[in-house]
């Protein structure tokens, strides 16, 4: 009989593609990140009931089916037991993560059998799951380490070795609109033969569909983000006033209702002037459409310009935790790892909260990542927030920390292109605007903000975390401070809203200037000239702050393009405070 040994157990479970980075619609993101998380969170169960110590996830909440807790792609388990017993508790990992995409693929069948060829439904959902697992036997409590270590060079080396077989297209059948990798499922592509959620013309693949078509519908989308800070800044009579109109566009399939803003249980497309065309074109009952939408664009053209809803940008918000390897890699033993892993939990689920308490909507948060859509107003709080929870969970652990990147987008952007645009700056936040902070030791621990606005190039701003400043100069302040503090300015008319641009100007005169004393001190004096126009309204203390800022920071022409930038994103900022018509804290 073969002798029980103790194994670390490793499981990678995917497509990480197929589920989450293929998307039109926030629901399809946010949908296939639960779908990968549930599938995930079924196998870590499986390996908890056959008496596995879990390690990632460790988790303090609730592994049952559709409970708030994330659990990552990436499951690390000790188990007692034989190699053949490691082998039948893989299989049945396999067999959990499986099926529960199966209750998946069901609940969605069940939906929209009507639309769907069959046969080819059947087949794509065949070999969706991606799932491997590695195992290495632990020689004792000092072994956690080395044996980590092999378990992952040996999880690459299996994923390596695909066994799924390739794909075989069909002629003449449209690609899935989301990825263009499998063909869509559709019967047809005349009109009437999309389920509710699909656009007519729009091609879904199996998985793409069950992405939109199972669960929940209410998840808000990106417009409903963007109109969140006006929706807050309306009176009560207009969002009643409102009300029975939408609900005419959502009995007409029009419009969806969403969760989470009980003020205007409304999809924002709703309050898109600009956007009524489609609803009208995509409605089935084009005359009940074209009438709730006529009724809505004369309530709202009955207030004053600067109260109507504008144009909808909104944040996207990616978080991503710091030399975490590093910290991982410096623990040995049981208990060490899974203390980690509960720390981890731990801030997943306060950064959730973080968000909804900034009026957002948590896409993911898990392990130390963290995606959210965040309206403009909130989104600074938003990343203050989340980078104090991370402190706190992780207080235990030197040299973590967390880098935000903050992208604001025109919510009629391709979501594909403003994820990519949101993942930059994360990426800028950890490495610098100019990839090189780490040479300047500056690396990590980050704030990038980048606005991309329609037809414009983008602005970055870009600086490491401070804790929050209580000096009284504005270079004792975080990025994030300082922002709303310009943004406070042109809220107030303090400074004019062509002001960043001709700022801009100056760069080139300074450009090729060689640096020293003579460049310091000129472009300084010309700042602070600047400063001075008659049409910046500046009260006597915030000339005097912004005096001596200047005086410390300014030191070549990049230094202006730069400041120009800053103050380029506080106009968002404040774009999106000046509709919410709330008073915020700004600085003090």
């Amino acid at each position: 009989m073969t002798q029980a040994k103790s194994y670390l157990l490793q499981i990678s479970i995917g497509p990480v593609q197929d589920f989450i980075s293929a998307a039109r619609r926030t629901r399809d993101l946010w949908f296939g990140s639960h779908m990968l998380s549930e599938i995930s969170k079924a196998v870590a169960r499986t390996l908890k009931d056959a008496g596995a110590d879990l390690i990632f996830p460790h988790p303090g909440g609730d592994l049952s089916r559709d409970s708030d807790l994330n659990v990552a792609n990436v499951i690390l388990a000790q188990i007692s037991g034989t190699w053949d017993d490691l082998d039948r508790l893989a299989s049945e990992a396999q067999k959990a993560a499986e099926d529960r995409f199966k209750d998946f693929a069901e609940e969605t069948f069940e939906r929209v059998r009507n639309f769907i060829e069959e046969k080819r439904w059947r087949e794509q959902l065949e070999d969706v799951i991606e799932f491997y697992a590695a195992w290495v036997e632990l020689a004792g409590e000092d072994d956690y380490k080395r044996a980590r270590q092999e378990a992952a060079r040996l999880l690459a080396a299996r994923k390596n070795l695909r066994d799924f077989k390739p794909h075989k297209g069909e002629a003449g059948i449209p690609k899935s609109s989301l990825d263009g990798l499998r063909e869509s499922v559709f019967k047809s592509s005349r009109k009437g033969s999309r389920p509710r959620g699909v656009k007519e013309g729009e091609s879904l693949d199996a998985v793409g569909l069950i992405k939109r078509r199972t669960g929940d519908e209410g998840f808000p989308s990106v417009s409903s983000i963007a109109v969140n800070p006006w929706v807050r800044g309306a009176s009560p009579k207009t969002l009643e006033y409102l009300k029975p109109h939408c609900e005419a566009l959502v009995k007409a399939s029009a419009l969806s209702r969403v969760t989470g803003i009980r003020a205007f249980p409304y999809d924002g497309t709703a309050v898109l002037v600009s956007r009524h065309a489609s609803l009208v074109e995509e409605a089935e009952g084009a005359d009940e459409v074209r009438k709730a939408c006529k009724s809505i664009a004369e309530i709202l053209s009955n207030l004053p310009a600067s109260k109507r809803p504008q144009e909808p940008y909104f944040a996207l918000l990616v978080a991503d935790g710091d030399r975490m390897g590093r910290a991982i890699a410096s623990l040995n033993g049981l208990e060490p790892l899974q203390a980690f892993s509960s720390a981890l939990s731990n801030f997943a689920a306060k950064a959730r909260e973080v968000v909804e308490a900034n009026e957002g909507v948590c896409v993911y948060a898990g392990g130390d990542d963290v995606l959210a859509f965040v309206p403009l107003d909130t989104c600074l709080q938003c990343a203050r927030g989340l980078r104090e929870v991370f402190g706190e969970c992780l207080r235990d652990y030197k040299g973590t920390s967390l880098s935000v990147g903050v992208s604001i987008g025109h919510a009629m952007e391709d979501l594909e292109d403003l994820l990519a645009f949101a993942r930059k700056a994360e990426s800028i936040a950890k490495k610098g605007l100019d990839g090189k902070a780490e040479e300047r030791g500056e690396d990590r621990d980050g704030l990038a903000v980048v606005v991309r606005s329609r037809g414009g190039s983008p602005v970055m701003a870009r600086e490491q975390w401070k804790d929050e400043g209580t000096g009284a100069f504005l270079s004792d302040l975080s990025l994030d401070e300082r922002l709303a503090y310009w943004a406070q300015l042109f809220l107030t008319d303090a400074l004019p809203n062509k002001f960043p641009y001709e700022l801009r100007e100056n760069v080139l005169f300074y450009k090729n200037w060689q640096e020293g004393d003579t460049l310091r001190n000129a472009l300084r004096e010309d700042m602070v000239r600047v400063f001075n126009r008659k049409d910046v309204n500046l009260s006597k203390e915030a000339r005097a702050r912004v005096e001596d800022y200047i005086h410390s920071v300014l030191n070549r022409a990049s230094d202006i393009e730069n400041l120009s930038a800053e103050l380029l994103v506080a106009q968002w900022v404040a774009f999106g405070v000046r509709q919410s018509s709330e008073e915020r804290r700004v600085w003090a």
